[in-house]
């Protein structure tokens, strides 16, 4: 009978991890139980069950999860500045591990080191910082060398291709983006030019809402298809039967705010 070894996080591993990857204390956890429907094993984001607000990212979850007892997902980039300590550049299409390969050699060229990592079909190139750094110029640098190159980029007119993460730190029509703000998970979404901003939450199960599909100002629930109006909070289909909360929005010198505790005005 074969017996299964876990492996052991020391401390000091734990401590690089978080100097190397954690971009703020907000995290999103893996549920060990798959979803009756879909069979995936969705990410949700722990709460204290006395207060209900999220938990911070601690030292013990991070060994926990390199130690392979939890998994959990971190967010690439720190609000308060939009910096990233690390980039990932990621390419899941048939051959795409030569595309990385090539990638890799070239960042050499201009002093980045980079590090491979294999997946089914291709693979992913991280880029770890010495100090963090402007996610959006850094996502400009790699995509502009990815052209340069003759790389395909997804989303550029093509279905297939690398995608950087830190993905995105500007809300473009029909994106959104969500934050930690005062204790609330917030979700803003940019609807046609206009932003508006709603409690990440689904009133049905309490799970977060901003990852599913949205339709013009509906949210639906990627989970059970609740559907929300992103612009007043309404419920628009069960299995919810009660409103999200909403925030006041501005855009001040090109930066969207978002007011919590304040709903906008009626109307």
């Amino acid at each position: 009978m074969m017996r299964r070894h876990r492996l052991k996080a020391p401390a000091g591993v734990v401590a690089d991890y978080f100097r190397l990857f954690v971009n703020r204390r907000a995290y999103t956890l893996q549920s060990d139980r798959p979803h009756p429907e879909s069979g995936r094993h969705y990410y949700f984001r722990p709460t204290d069950k006395k207060t209900g607000q999220g938990l911070s990212l601690t030292l013990d979850t991070i060994r926990r999860h390199i130690e392979g007892e939890i998994t959990i997902a971190l967010y690439a980039i720190n609000p308060e500045n939009q910096r990233c300590k690390w980039v990932a550049i990621d390419a899941d299409y048939k051959n795409a591990l030569p595309d990385l390969i090539k990638l890799g050699y070239y960042l050499k060229q201009d002093g980045v080191e980079s590090a491979l990592e294999k997946s089914h079909r291709g693979g992913h190139l991280w880029v770890l910082m010495a100090e963090p750094l402007p996610a959006r110029d850094c996502r400009i640098y790699v995509y502009d060398l990815a052209s340069r190159l003759g790389l395909p980029v997804k989303g550029a007119g093509l279905p297939e291709g690398i995608e950087v993460f830190p993905k995105h730190d500007e809300l473009k029509p029909g994106d959104r983006k969500v934050a930690e703000i005062e204790g609330l998970f917030i979700a803003v979404f940019n609807v046609g030019g206009q932003f508006y901003a709603i409690e990440d939450v689904c009133t049905h199960d309490d799970g977060p809402v901003a990852e599913g599909d949205l339709d013009g100002y509906e949210i639906e629930c990627p989970r059970h298809g609740a559907r929300f109006s992103v612009k007043t909070g309404e419920v628009l289909a069960p299995p919810a039967y009660e409103d999200v909360a909403t925030f006041e929005v501005r855009v001040e010198g090109g930066v969207v705010q978002v007011r919590a505790g304040a709903r906008p005005p009626e109307g």
